[in-house]
């Protein structure tokens, strides 16, 4: 088992975070919104990674060295713990262009749960117990799944 760090895979993390958002926009343009929101969840999951990976240096209570096994359960607990996941959404969204006053739609805390569970979802025996079929998924869906995983971001550059 290997350990992750900012030091050696903090721009790493970023590049692969820039990899999924592309994807989420791809597969949107494609008319894949099912896959789009399977990307946002990759992405979410990255982006809580990354998050961890940045943030604490020297400077902010010493560099975490994580397991390369972490899973996204852990990596939300671990958000949860640190309470970066808590951010107040009666301002601007630290997501949005400057000048640009829209709030969050969601407290990140409340909807993680739900994109991890969507992402999940990639899983066929997960999809088959849950008799979900993906090609119901629409735009208007993914529209959500996109608002909640700005607000889990603005979450996180809340607290940087």
């Amino acid at each position: 088992m290997g350990i992750l760090t900012g030091t050696n895979h903090g721009d790493a993390a970023n590049n692969l975070l820039a990899f999924y958002h592309e994807k989420v926009t791809a597969l949107e343009n494609s008319g894949e919104f099912f896959l789009a929101a399977i990307a946002l969840g990759f992405a979410l999951e990255t982006a809580i990674l990354t998050y961890l990976l940045v943030e604490f240096g020297d400077d902010n209570g010493g560099e975490l060295q994580i397991p390369d096994r972490v899973g996204m359960n852990e990596l939300i607990e671990a958000a949860n713990e640190l309470s970066v996941l808590d951010a107040p959404i009666d301002g601007p969204s630290h997501v949005n262009a400057d000048h640009d006053p829209t709030p969050p739609k969601h407290i990140a805390k409340e909807v993680v749960g739900k994109i991890q569970a969507l992402r999940n979802l990639i899983h066929p025996a997960r999809a088959l117990r849950q008799n979900y079929d993906p090609r119901t998924f629409s735009r208007e869906q993914l529209e959500e799944y996109k608002a909640m995983y700005e607000s889990v971001v603005h979450a996180l550059l809340y607290y940087l």
